[in-house]
Parts: C-alpha cells; structure tokens; sequence
C-alpha cells in the first residue's frame, strides 16, 4: 500500500461481524502472506506478476444504467486519469502462455492521494468462468475478471475488463512488444464491467490506454486491491485473507533491498500529475 494513501477498505462490506470466522481467515491471509513473502525474497521481486508494463490511461465513465449506483466512481459520470500494468502473473518462460494481469490505478478518484485500485487477470467469457483465471498468449485474447466480489451499496459483482473488437492487433514478438505496438495508435482501449454473481459482465467504462510504456520505476509500485473508497469494496472472507497476506508480501520486498524502489514509484506517482 503506498504510505500516502490511508483509505485502506474492510474487506467484508455490508456483512455482519463474525469474529470466528473473521479471525480464521485473517490467521490464512497471514499464511499465504508470509508464503508470498518467502517467494519474494526468494525471487527478489514480487511473487506474482514480477514483471510488466505500466502506462497511463484515461477512464470514461457515462453513468451507464447498469453501473452499481453505490459505487460513486462507476456511476458518476466523468473522466479520470489512471495507469494501467500490464504483466505476466506467474512469470512462466514465453512462449508458453501465462495469466495476464492487468492492474489499474484511478489516480485521485476520491480527492487527492485516494486513488481506487483494481486487480484483474484473464479469465473466461462465459458468466461462471468470471471467476476462474485461464493463461492467455495475448493481453487482448481473453477478458479480465477481479475473480473475487466486490461490493457497492447492496449488489455483490465482479469487475472486469473487456477488450475492445475494434482495438489495433498488430503482430510483435510477444505480449509486451504487440501491447506497446497497439497502445502507441492511441486506439487501445477496454471496456470496464460490472457482472452479477453468476451474470454476465455489463460495460460501465471505457478505459483508453495512452501511447508510451511510462518508465522502469513504475514496476515497484505497489498495487492493493483494497485501495479504495466511494462505496465501493472488495468483499467476503476470501478477500479478507487477502486483505491479511498483502502487507506481508510487500514488506518482504522491502527487506530485500525494493524499499527505495517502491518511495520512487510513489515519488513518481505524485509528479505524474502534479
């Protein structure tokens, strides 16, 4: 989490206190918080999605019908600067495939330095598969789904993200190199969604990827998908143990030497639109 940004969201919106449960899954968030933190410093970067690209963006939003009114940022219309990261999820070697990740920050969506985060891989099209990550070759071939549910007033969804039947598709050597190719038209866009659980994804946004990767000190910048606000919040005890296990794989980074690293992406966060 960025030392500037303090809105850190419960992970549990709209349930009632369960403390039994609450304290199991806080003791298995903090499991696979000290493995993910194990990984790290074995691997000297982050455990998952170690390596990428990050651009800006700019997101849309209409005020769609569709979009959860409880969520001030996917309801009200208006335009936002945001960044966006591209990565391979588990750094298996090309050419095999590999969970895309795409990490999206809304810069200053709720007032200055409380940014919204969101955290999606490739998954599948069809409504159960929202929910079930699969490899992809392509940052443009499958959609991308939050897995887990968020919440916003009453309604419990995923987030996702679309990608776009008229976006350029050029050829390149890999997913990186083919992403840069397309993003530098100033064509390259998503479709940000919203989908019931069990419902088909419903577009609420459109997020336009700026032409450029933006430089290497962006890669340490530490993305938390309970970095949020304006009603809207990761939700259930399976994001309540991942709420527990992220501040233990960060602070691993940390410990082995990415702590300047990540000041400096927070540094560069704060100038980018100063």
């Amino acid at each position: 989490m960025d030392s500037a940004n303090s809105h850190v969201c419960a992970a549990s919106a709209g349930e009632p206190p369960r403390r039994a449960p609450r304290r199991a899954a806080d003791a298995a968030g903090a499991a696979i918080g000290a493995v993910l933190g194990a990984v790290a410093v074995l691997r000297r970067a982050k455990p998952v999605h170690p390596h990428g690209a990050t651009y800006r963006a700019r997101l849309s939003v209409p005020g769609a019908a569709c979009a959860p009114a409880g969520s001030t940022l996917l309801s009200t219309p208006a335009e936002h600067d945001a960044i966006v990261r591209f990565s391979r999820s588990l750094g298996a070697p090309r050419p095999l495939p590999d969970l895309l990740g795409m990490s999206i920050r809304v810069i200053d969506a709720y007032g200055r330095d409380r940014h919204q985060d969101l955290l999606l891989v490739t998954s599948g099209a069809r409504p159960l598969l929202h929910h079930v990550f699969l490899p992809a070759r392509d940052v443009q071939q499958r959609p991308y789904s939050s897995g887990l549910p968020y919440a916003a007033g009453m309604r419990r969804f995923v987030v996702g993200a679309l990608p776009d039947a008229g976006s350029p598709r050029p050829a390149g050597d890999d997913e990186l190199d083919r992403l840069a190719r397309a993003a530098a038209t100033g064509e390259l866009t998503f479709g940000l969604a919203v989908a019931a659980i069990g419902g088909r994804f419903e577009r609420v946004a459109t997020l336009r990827v700026t032409p450029g990767p933006l430089p290497d000190t962006f890669e340490a910048l530490r993305f938390n998908a309970f970095l949020c606000g304006g009603g809207l919040q990761p939700s259930g005890a399976l994001n309540r143990m991942r709420r527990s296990g992220y501040p233990l794989s960060q602070r691993a980074r940390g410990l082995v030497g990415h702590r300047d690293a990540q000041e400096d992406a927070d540094a560069a966060l704060r100038t980018l639109r100063a």
